[in-house]
């Protein structure tokens, strides 16, 4: 009889860690329109917090309870022939140390400028064309009670890469 296997399904995934580029590729779907594309990723810098000032005249975005927001920010350099779809930076699958899992999207008017971070989101970015780069972040909100990774996947759910996460303290 095997043995059950205690590995995650990210156990395999590259990690991407802040200040390095990790080459990413995108498969074709001929029925969903994607054609194939590749990019280099840099995590340009990361910043975590509970409440993160919004400029001079608004409130600051406050995490929920047991959460923490992560900003990320990237520079996507298109390295293929086709246009580079960046809106796969815009959400992640968040799976923590005891296999908790969650979908987690794009925290949406919350922006990490006031951290030193790009104001700009990948889902206002525009798509790089072949030899362009662009920098924007993506704001997540994550559970704060554990350690976990931050998964990026493309249309068809092949994992990218991974970045960890961890509790503040």
């Amino acid at each position: 009889m095997a043995e059950a296997s205690s590995a995650t399904p990210s156990d395999d995934v590259r990690t991407l860690k802040e200040g390095k580029t990790l080459p990413v590729a995108v498969t074709p779907n001929e029925v969903l329109d994607i054609p194939a594309s590749s990019a280099e990723v840099t995590l340009t810098d990361v910043k975590q917090a509970h409440r993160i000032p919004q400029g001079e005249y608004l409130s600051p975005a406050t995490a929920d309870p047991g959460t923490t927001y992560i900003c990320l920010e990237f520079k996507v350099k298109n390295t293929s022939n086709q246009t580079f779809k960046t809106t796969y930076l815009a959400d992640a699958r968040w799976t923590g140390k005891d296999g908790e899992t969650e979908n987690v999207d794009q925290a949406i008017g919350v922006d990490c400028a006031e951290l030193g971070l790009e104001k700009k989101s990948f889902l206002d970015a525009p798509e790089p064309r072949p030899g362009e780069f662009v920098r924007a972040t993506t704001v997540l909100m994550v559970p704060d009670d554990q350690p976990g990774v931050l998964e990026f996947d493309e249309a068809l759910e092949h994992a990218m890469f991974k970045v960890e996460t961890s509790p503040t303290t």
